[in-house]
């Protein structure tokens, strides 16, 4: 089943990885980066399934345990001092800061997954196309040339493992000149592509003036109502960063926000904004549950 959000209007849905994104960066606060990394944790599962497993175990699991384990070893700030490793003190405010910087760059990662599932060429290209046609172009371009380069590596390994010259047997320096052939051989077809792609375009009259944009998406009631929660999810954002309701300090010190009510409540409110894809997705699967149960 597609993905409800998908469906959102591309400024919405930008304005909401936008803060997404930005607001982990921003505030390195150690709840705050586990409700991120949550929420995306649990988008990420339903757009992706069992697949989401194999990412999270060979690409973001690695990126958590060394930024966590690094940063002690070369980070020796803080008053904190657990134990010494060769001389060197490893602190307390050093493994939390380690441990909140690895939270954070998996939750920066798990979004731009989401990110990459959702946003296709086609709305960047709206979003992009009015103001800044040339840059969409190149971007729309270079998001559809990832997966193409990838099919293409895997065909012409292929080819080459058929004709005895593939890479998974042979001397190191036999396996290394058949990538290094796979290489040339894609980097030459990408090559080719983009001259075909860039005649066809200018075959079809793309550059000329005047130039009309079209594009398929309307801003609905469903849009406004998306917008409204975000825009109260930044403000309450805003005004929790203003008033000092969340507030850390990892050096020379570690000193965080107490814990109370209101900083609670604005938790739950960063939870549920985070959560709207999650939420339009139970809805509708709830929807698509009750009518099947009505035939």
């Amino acid at each position: 089943m597609r993905d409800a959000f998908d469906t959102v209007n591309p400024i919405v849905a930008f304005v909401f990885f936008a803060f997404a994104l930005i607001m982990p960066m921003l505030v390195m606060h150690p709840v705050l980066l586990g409700i991120s990394l949550v929420c995306a944790l649990i988008w990420l599962f339903m757009l992706r399934g069992r697949k989401a497993i194999g990412y999270i175990l060979k690409f973001v699991l690695p990126i958590m345990l060394l930024t966590a384990i690094l940063n002690p070893l070369f980070n020796h700030a803080g008053i904190t001092t657990l134990f010494y490793l060769r001389h060197n003190p490893v602190t307390l405010e050093s493994i939390v800061y380690g441990a909140s910087s690895a939270a954070m760059l998996a939750s920066v990662v798990l979004w731009f997954a989401c990110f990459n599932q959702i946003f296709t060429s086609d709305k960047i290209v709206y979003l992009l196309g009015r103001f800044a046609p040339s840059i969409s172009l190149v971007v729309s371009m270079a998001l559809r040339f990832v997966p193409l380069f990838s099919r293409q590596a895997k065909r012409i390994s292929y080819a080459q493992r058929g004709a005895g010259m593939g890479t998974g047997g042979g001397s190191v320096i036999k396996r290394a000149r058949s990538g290094l052939s796979i290489l040339s051989s894609l980097i030459t077809w990408g090559l080719e592509t983009s001259v075909t792609t860039a005649d066809s375009m200018r075959a079809r009259g793309y550059g000329l003036h005047p130039r009309r944009s079209f594009a398929n998406y309307r801003f609905d009631g469903r849009d406004a109502l998306i917008g409204g929660l975000l825009a109260l999810g930044m403000l309450c954002s805003a005004l929790a960063s203003g008033f000092k309701l969340i507030s850390i300090r990892f050096f020379p010190s570690f000193k965080i926000n107490e814990v109370t009510p209101l900083f609670i409540a604005f938790c739950a409110i960063y939870a549920i904004t985070l959560l709207i894809p999650v939420i339009m997705n139970s809805i509708e699967a709830y929807r698509w549950h009750l009518s099947r149960s009505k035939l």
